[in-house]
């Protein structure tokens, strides 16, 4: 990963300085042929060449355009030796600009090859904490990056949460040391994690002394120079984010691209890890509620009968067997339990979690968890399955008698 970023930044660094030198032999060659002299905007061209290859790449840009109307200009016929000169920079500006493209092709996918690679470490795993355990060192083998921090988000909250580097020194340690001492902040709308959760976009800093944005402890703490930043989202809703960086190097808009990428993939995967975890849940509640219901029905069916008119077994003396199911609900659930509680119970049996149950009963999951522990406690139960196979024996034994 090093090895291929090193050689990228190799390339970038010899397009930059060939783009540079196109840009000033065309630069001197307007002043020459006295050109830039009739352009109202001739200061802007005449500028430094751009070090990033997409700012050089519009310069040359701005460049080749002139160099052709030089070519094509009924009001000043260039002279031959003119004409040779002229097409000689603008092939060279031609093929700079070629190559850039080329260059920036090749590099954006070679990167999201990686990240497709990075990510595919990811979509088999099923355990949300596993999944977190392993999203910094993911994030930085797909996009390419030496450093990662996780960061929780929680209502109007930023608490940096964890962190990976491909190499480890006194630096990293102690910004770990920040992390775990770290409280949590709050967001005001000066910092870039603000920014990130309200427009849910991702960002990138250049120069991390010189933006106000950045938060300043944690750039100390890091000794950030330049870095990026993603949200990942549940929904609307930020939950998270992935700060991502590369010490000495300025970062770049593919950068900010690949961690935004990457925070949209990993929050699809950890949504499914977390879903199919509740619906484990599920299952095993509602298999322990039909073993309760099996149980039930299994008694019924074994009871003995007479052949007697329900009259005359009342009339008679003759009862039924003693069975826990003919207690009547008025007689145990009622006088055990609250109004609100019942309630609960009662859609418990139906497997609704407690976030659900708050949403019916329009009260909080707070509360709801408070009222389960009160029945747990009242029924003397341990778990939510064995309160739901109490209720349904004395619900479905209420109803039969």
């Amino acid at each position: 990963m090093d090895t291929d970023r090193s050689a990228a930044s190799r390339r970038r660094g010899a397009l930059a300085e060939r783009g540079r030198a196109a840009h000033a032999a065309a630069v001197d060659l307007l002043w020459e042929l006295a050109v830039l002299e009739r352009l109202e905007y001739a200061d802007e061209v005449a500028q430094v060449a751009s070090a990033d290859l997409r700012t050089l790449d519009g310069q040359l840009a701005i460049l080749g355009g002139i160099l052709r109307e030089c070519l094509i200009d009924p009001e000043r016929p260039p002279a031959p030796p003119e004409v040779a000169l002229v097409s000689q920079v603008l092939h060279e500006v031609h093929a700079v600009r070629f190559a850039v493209h080329d260059h920036l092709g090749h590099e954006r996918l070679r990167r999201l090859d990686q990240l497709d690679r990075g990510l595919a470490r990811l979509r088999p795993v099923t355990d949300q904490d596993e999944l977190l355990e392993m999203v910094c060192a993911a994030a930085a083998e797909a996009g390419g990056f030496e450093r990662v921090m996780l960061s929780r988000v929680e209502d109007d909250t930023w608490r940096p949460w964890r962190s990976h580097a491909t190499s480890i020194g006194d630096t990293e340690l102690t910004f770990r040391d920040w992390i775990r001492e770290v409280p949590r902040i709050e967001l005001s709308h000066m910092l870039l994690e603000s920014e990130l959760v309200r427009r849910r976009e991702p960002a990138i800093v250049a120069r991390a002394a010189e933006d106000p944005r950045v938060y300043g402890p944690m750039a100390r703490a890091s000794d950030l120079t330049s870095y990026v930043a993603a949200p990942i989202l549940s929904g609307e809703r930020v939950i998270g984010l992935l700060h991502a960086d590369h010490r000495g190097v300025e970062m770049t808009e593919l950068d900010r691209d690949m961690l935004w990428f990457f925070a949209i993939g990993f929050a699809q995967v950890f949504e499914r890890a977390v879903l199919l975890e509740r619906l484990r849940e599920q299952r095993e509640q509602v298999r322990a509620a039909m073993r309760g219901v099996e149980s039930v029905l299994e008694e019924l069916a074994s009871h003995t009968i007479d052949l007697v008119t329900r009259d005359e077994a009342t009339s008679i003396g003759i009862t039924r067997p003693a069975r826990p199911v003919e207690l009547e609900r008025p007689r145990v659930l009622e006088t055990l339990l609250t109004v609100r509680e019942l309630e609960v119970l009662g859609l418990m049996a139906t497997g609704a979690t407690n976030d659900r149950i708050a949403q019916r009963l329009v009260i909080a999951t707070g509360t709801v968890k408070s009222h389960v522990k009160q029945i747990l406690r009242k029924l003397r139960v341990e778990n939510r399955a064995e309160a739901i196979s109490q209720y349904l024996r004395l619900t479905i034994g209420a109803r039969e008698d």
